[in-house]
């Protein structure tokens, strides 16, 4: 599986991702819409950008063009869908590639990447636990969870 090659990382300022839809929605005479579930999951679009300098613009043009085929073979790439920075396996839909050469010697690189959001990877009693985490301790949900990560792989392997 080809990997992003490492410093060619998406910056904050250009990344936004849609929805990974799978909702229908009917309108009913007289009344309110009528929504259903017509798939549960899916993936999402990101618009990615990405600045290179001359020698990061021919590494990207190698890698663009013969290790993921223009986008047609699935690579992995850290993007955030809603749990940090971590790796995600992609492909560049086709049609949304485009670069600039910037003012100097910068060039951006922008394309939408298709991925499916690491929610997927969370089990219904995994996420129901999230939500009810999170409605007791709000904003503190994290420290504690890191708190309890600390706890559970440093702490306790501490031996007297």
């Amino acid at each position: 599986m080809p990997v992003l090659p490492r410093d060619l990382n998406p910056v904050a300022s250009g990344y936004q991702f849609d929805e990974p839809g799978g909702v229908l929605r009917t309108e009913v005479a007289g009344g309110a819409p009528r929504y259903g579930l017509d798939w549960a999951r899916g993936t999402q679009r990101f618009q990615v950008t990405i600045i290179c300098n001359a020698l990061q613009f021919s590494v990207w043009s190698v890698f663009y063009n013969w290790a993921i085929a223009k986008g047609s073979i699935a690579f992995d790439m850290p993007l955030d869908s809603g749990f940090g920075v971590s790796p995600h396996r992609v492909n560049i839909v086709p049609g949304s590639y485009s670069s600039a050469r910037t003012g100097g010697v910068m060039t951006v690189v922008s394309f939408v990447a298709e991925a499916e959001s690491q929610v997927y990877a969370m089990g219904a009693a995994d996420a129901a636990a999230l939500l009810a985490l999170y409605d007791e301790y709000g904003a503190y949900s994290a420290a504690l969870l890191e708190r309890l990560a600390q706890f559970a792989t440093v702490d306790t392997l501490v031996l007297p």
